[in-house]
């Protein structure tokens, strides 16, 4: 007889047990970890592996002891410094004559490697020719290419074959000693800064010399210089240019207060500050002289300047005086106005009251014009 669940329809299924799911799992989980332990195997092999230098960039013998056991640059405790001027003396220039070592770079590598060809030196003996910083960085790498990382380089550099230069420092030098008279001869304490001049002068050879044509005349501020490079015989082969700043500090006088047109000078009113000349508009005032009267404003702690002051005039204008005609026979005297300001012996014009008319006369004193009765 059968089963009444099957004649109704319904199968019924074994339950799976439950170590069968974990078996399925288990399997599941290995498969996706399989391919990832293969990947790191893979990379430790490879890291196991001797690294191999790329075909054309190995370091140099002389070069070894700075690229290190692992040819790691930072090990490196020494650089190439290449000039901004150099002399060459053969066809070809090698680095000793062109580059300096710095750091702890041993004296044997140095000696070996001083030696090395460049490039070709300049054609013409006497001269220089300029190598743009791209342009030297380039012949580097065409020649020295395992040493192009540890060097350092100008923004130029200039190269004669032969002879010898004179670099800026000298010239300063010559400045300073052709410029020390000059110096002296200022009123206060002269000094010498912001030198403007060549980087560098090339001399063809030991019978040439530079010298700078001397200035008329020095003053505070910025000088120019001119330099002439000349022969044995005088004949002058090249003009060079430059300048440097003059400054010249002296103790110049100030007004202690403010001081209008027409007010005096007087000595309670002035005080002395150390000041640099070539910073101000004007000569300054000597305190010498006098008495000088101001005519235009000063105000306080303002440099007191030569143009600002005029002397105090024997006669004021509008003042009222007396005018002598004088004459082989005739002695007159008459009052009148001054129409300027006078000092004794200048010539100005006066009025004459009663007439009203005018005529110049000589100022005597501070009451007396004095005229000639021709006039």
């Amino acid at each position: 007889m059968r089963n009444s669940n099957m004649q109704s329809g319904i199968v019924c299924m074994r339950p799976v047990p439950y170590y069968s799911k974990l078996l399925f799992v288990l399997l599941l989980y290995a498969a996706m970890l399989m391919p990832l332990a293969a990947g790191a195997a893979l990379a430790a092999h490879a890291a196991q592996q001797p690294q191999q230098p790329q075909q054309g960039l190995s370091p140099s013998p002389a070069a070894g002891q700075a690229t290190g056991k692992q040819g790691k640059a930072e090990a490196v405790s020494w650089r190439i410094r290449f000039l901004d001027t150099a002399i060459v003396h053969g066809d070809r220039v090698l680095l000793g004559e062109v580059a300096v070592p710095l750091g702890d770079m041993p004296e044997a590598t140095w000696n070996e490697l001083s030696r090395r060809e460049l490039w070709p030196a300049p054609s013409e003996d006497g001269k220089p020719v300029n190598m743009t910083r791209p342009r030297l960085q380039e012949a580097v790498m065409r020649t020295m290419r395992d040493l192009a990382p540890y060097c350092l380089f100008p923004g130029s550099m200039a190269l004669q074959r032969g002879g010898y230069f004179m670099d800026k420092a000298e010239i300063q030098q010559l400045v300073e000693r052709q410029l020390a008279t000059h110096l002296a001869s200022l009123p206060g304490e002269g000094q010498l800064r912001d030198f403007r001049l060549p980087q560098q002068v090339f001399l063809t050879d030991a019978a040439q010399e530079l010298e700078l044509e001397a200035p008329r005349k020095i003053t505070p501020g910025r000088l120019s210089l001119r330099f002439l490079v000349k022969d044995l015989d005088g004949a002058v082969r090249q003009k060079l240019t430059g300048s440097v700043f003059v400054d010249c500090w002296l103790d110049v006088p100030c007004s202690t207060v403010t001081m209008n047109r027409d007010d005096l000078i007087e000595h309670t009113k002035i005080t002395h500050k150390r000041m640099n000349l070539a910073g101000l508009r004007g000569r300054p005032w000597d305190g010498l002289g006098g008495p000088w009267r101001v005519i235009r404003p000063i105000a306080v702690d303002q440099v007191i300047y030569q143009q600002d002051l005029a002397h105090v005039p024997t006669v004021r204008k509008g003042g009222i005086v007396t005018l002598l005609y004088m004459g082989p026979t005739i002695r007159l005297t008459v009052q009148a106005q001054a129409m300027s300001d006078g000092a004794a012996g200048e010539t100005i014009m006066v009025r004459n009251l009663q007439s009203k008319k005018e005529v110049y006369g000589v100022v005597r004193d501070s009451s007396t014009i004095l005229v000639n009765a021709m006039h």
